[in-house]
Order: structure tokens, then sequence, then C-alpha cells
């Protein structure tokens, strides 16, 4: 008798549940995601900082179309209360957030598209992107000044066949012009050094693509395919999940109830040494109106075929971890939104990777941790049409890092946490002022300290049991930018940014300092 190999039966199961997941297709019209670079998010929080939103949705993103939706009309019932909480700029901005959702709020104003087409009960629209960016670079890293030319076209197509499956695509590709002796060696496949590039004579070409399907019921949603995950309240990084880290290919699952939304997805991650898998699940919980938790388990295996351990959504990976040998990178966190100060909004987040009680919290190389500490304000000193956000994050020493280089938390060469390296702090303020709709101010400051370690650093100390945080020839780096963003037509914008870095004993050697001097110019449009 011929009995199928493990490996065999896991893809077969796999399958299956796919399958199975796609037959409970509700009838009712599939919602796809609102992109995570999507202006209307920063409105979203402003209106969380001045009490108009009571929603645990935002701390897990993206959101759909349909709970975003959902949001603007939580909005727009609580500001015909408080109209004067609006000002004139907020009411237009609100008026362009709503058309962007026409079809959700059944509105007759609607975004423009190049394309739109109908029939029964399907939908498809199709936009055009493109971009064009000239960045001056003179840098004392470098000792040179450089010109680039970055051109990006591409497209978005999405919409619904019939009343049962919701689809979204977005392709694009980014010619860079002007960089210096590009050679045949400057071409890329190789997952750990990051995007796949190819060189074109002197030009290097990057490509970029999301693409997914979605199946919806009232108590499940079911998402298959290429796309991007940001999980928890942090702005400038996250811990867990980075809304930085490249497109995955993943099932995701959610439910969403009215006092909390439990999310799930298995990833197939890129990494050159092999079979690479993230599984992650999330809880957040209205504790009540202005006061949120949350609570995030990710995990990082490989070298082997799907674990159906942990494909189950519902199994606790630190449990299904020990089951299976004790070899994976398991990580959680907490973290907690208030919103029901006047004007602000607060939030925390800690990071697990390896914990233990039975050592020296701080010292033992094995306790390896990270928080974000944050808040945003409203029209801070009554400054209308202005926001103010404050954010610290520390993460010591050997965070990230695992025994298995396989099980590193990164993905595509890149972090799937925070940005940040380990033994690293980082401060950030950002202030961003409208001097109408279309018009935007932004300055931010930003500092980084960071020790001796890195990602790819093995896990414990060369010798001893004993870590320091900011151990090492500390490398320190500030970074001031001003921008300007203005909307010339609608979904047309033209920005111009200039940044100032200042670093002293970079890539910790001791004495290396480095200036760099960066502007920025770009014109983008969504059509």
């Amino acid at each position: 008798m011929h009995i199928l190999d493990p490996v065999m039966l896991n893809r077969l199961l796999y399958i299956f549940l796919l399958v199975f997941l796609f037959r409970i297709a509700t009838l009712e019209s599939q919602s796809v995601n609102v992109p995570l670079n999507y202006w209307g998010y920063d409105f979203l929080y402003r209106c969380e900082a001045m009490n108009l939103i009571s929603t645990h949705d935002l701390r897990t993103r993206p959101l759909s179309r349909t709970n975003f939706s959902a949001i603007i009309r939580s909005i727009e019932k609580a500001v015909s209360n408080k109209p004067n909480q609006f000002s004139r700029t907020d009411w237009r901005q609100f008026d362009q957030l709503k058309s962007d959702f026409s079809d959700e709020l059944f509105l007759s104003s609607s975004e423009p598209h190049l394309l739109e087409y109908r029939e029964k009960q399907s939908l498809f629209y199709l936009d055009a992107l493109a971009a064009q960016s000239v960045i001056v670079n003179r840098s004392d890293q470098y000792n040179e000044e450089s010109l680039l030319s970055e051109t990006m076209l591409g497209g978005i197509l999405r919409g619904h066949l019939g009343q049962k499956l919701g689809f979204y695509s977005q392709a694009r590709n980014t010619i860079i012009k002007g960089k210096d002796d590009v050679q045949e060696e400057d071409e890329v496949f190789d997952p750990s050094q990051g995007s796949p590039t190819v060189v074109s004579g002197s030009n290097l070409i990057r490509d970029q693509a999301i693409a997914y399907l979605v199946y919806e019921k009232p108590w499940l949603r079911v998402q298959i395919g290429r796309d991007r995950q940001s999980w928890g309240p942090g702005y400038r990084g996250h811990l867990a999940l980075s809304g930085n880290m490249k497109p995955v290919d993943m099932l995701r699952l959610s439910t969403r109830m009215s006092s909390f939304t439990f999310s799930s997805f298995h990833a197939f991650l890129r990494d050159d040494l092999g079979a690479k898998f993230l599984a992650a699940h999330r809880l957040d919980i209205k504790i009540r109106p202005g006061f949120y938790l949350g609570a995030t388990e990710t995990l990082i295996y490989g070298g082997r075929d799907i674990e159906l351990g942990y494909l189950n959504p519902i199994m606790p990976y630190h449990v299904a971890e020990h089951h299976l040998g004790d070899r994976d990178n398991n990580a959680m966190s907490i973290d907690a939104t208030l919103t029901s100060l006047p004007a602000m909004t607060l939030y925390a987040e800690f990071f697990i990777d390896d914990m233990t009680t039975t050592q020296n919290l701080t010292r033992f190389y094995g306790n390896k941790f990270a928080f974000t500490l944050g808040g945003l304000c409203a029209n801070p000193l009554s400054l209308q049409n202005t926001d103010l956000r404050i954010e610290y994050t520390r993460i010591e020493p050997y965070v990230y890092t695992h025994w298995d280089s396989l099980n590193i938390y990164r993905h595509a060469g890149e972090p799937i946490g925070h940005w940040a390296k380990p033994n690293s702090e980082v401060v950030y303020a950002r202030v961003s002022h409208r001097l109408n709709r279309d018009v935007q101010i932004q300055g931010s400051m930003e500092q980084v300290r960071h020790g001796k370690g890195d990602f790819n650093t093995i896990s414990r100390p060369d010798e001893g049991v004993s870590k320091s945080f900011l151990q090492g020839i500390i490398e320190r780096r500030r970074l001031f930018t001003l921008k300007i963003v203005d909307q010339i037509r609608r979904d047309f914008f033209a920005s111009i940014s200039y940044s100032y870095s200042d670093t002293d004993n970079a890539n910790n050697i001791a004495g290396e300092q480095f200036v760099d001097h960066i502007a920025r110019f770009e014109l983008s449009i969504n059509y």
C-alpha cells in the first residue's frame, strides 16, 4: 500500500483548506483593502485624536474598504453633533475622503478613474499610476554630489466579479537613472540582497506588484495573494509587523465583532537560505470607548515544508513551537491605545522576542525585548489644522536575531519588524500643518543611536551571558526634514523636501563623521 509522505500530505491539506474557504464565499459584494500609503489614514488618526472615532480597527492595517467607509460614517455622525470641531480645511478634506468611497457610501460624487466598467453585479476600476522624482544628494559619505532620476509607471485594477469575488492588482516599474558605474553585477535576484533589480544599460529597473483575491462573510473574511501588513500602534516604525516590509504572498483570515477583531495569516517569505514562512495572529479588543488593547504573536520558521500547527489560526504558536522541537523564532507583543483624552492619542507597545523571569531583565542576554511610547496631539496650543506626533522606541541587543540564520526576523534581506537595528533607540517628532485642503507643510526631527550588533549578529554574546544596552562604539545620526506637499489637482501631487543628516561614528567606527544634504522633488498622479 502506498502512503503519502508528510510533505505531500501537508500540501494537499493546505490546498483543501483553500478550497474549503473559497466555497464559503458570501453572496455580498467583496471589499478589497485600502493601501497602506493612502493619505486618508493620517486623517483618521487626526479624527481619532479629536475624539470623533471610537474603533479598535486602526491598529491592524490595511483596513478593508468596508471598514474604512464604516469609520467615515461614524465620523460624519460624530461631527454633525460637533460641527465646530472641524475647520474649513477639515471639512474639505473630509469631502474628498468621502468621494473616494462613494460606492460604499452610496454617493453620487466619486474619484476619477482612467476606466470604469460595470456589468450586472460586476465592477472594474482601472487607475494609472505615475511619478517622477529628482534626488540631489551632496554627501561627505561618498565625497561627491549625485543627481538621480526615478521614473515610476504602473497601474491599479480593482473591483469584484459578480457578488462573490473581490480582486485587487497593483503593478509598477521604477527606472533609476544617474547612478555611476552601473555594472552587470548590480543585477539582483538574490532574496538576501533586497528588491529584484535589472540592469538595462546605465539604468536600474525595479518592479513591484501586489495582487490578491477576497471572499467575505459577515463573520469571516478570507484573503489570498500578495499584500502588505502593518500591525501595532506605532507610526514611524512597528515592532511586530512593519508596513515597510516588502509585500508577501499569504493566506489571511479575519473576523470582526463589535468589541474585538481577530486576524491571522500565513506568509511565504524570501530568503537565500531556503524555504521560509511567517505565521502571525493578532487580537484587538475595545475595553471601552477610547481605550483599546492589542496582542500579537508571530513565528518565523523554515528549512522544511508548511507546518499545520502554524497554519492553525487559533493555535498558540509558543505551544506549537515546543511540540515541534523548539527550533523556530517565536515572538509576541502587547499594546494599548488611549484616545479619550482631549485632542490627544497616547499609545504604547511592548515586544517580547525572548524572556525569562529567572534572570535579570536588562542584563541577561536572553531577555530580548523592545518597546515604543508615543502620542499624537491634534491642534496643539489651539493651532488649527496642525498635528504634532512624538515617538520613542528602544530595541534591546539581540532582538530579532536567532541561533538559526534562516529564522532571523527578515524578509527579502530587510526587517519584518522595526527598521532600526537591534541595540538601538529612536526619538522621532513630527509636526504637520495644512494651509488648506491641498497644501501641507511637514517638519520632522529624528535621532537614532545604535550600538554594537545588527540583524545578522549571533543571538548571544561572544563571551558570558550579559548584555549592555548601547554597548560598544555608538553611532549617532540626527536627521532633520522639511517637506511641502501640494495637491495641484485631484490626486495629482507635487512635493519638495530637504533633509539634513549628521552622523557621528558612522558604521560604529570611532571618529567617522558624515554630513548629508538631500533634496527631493516629486510629481505623482493616481488617475
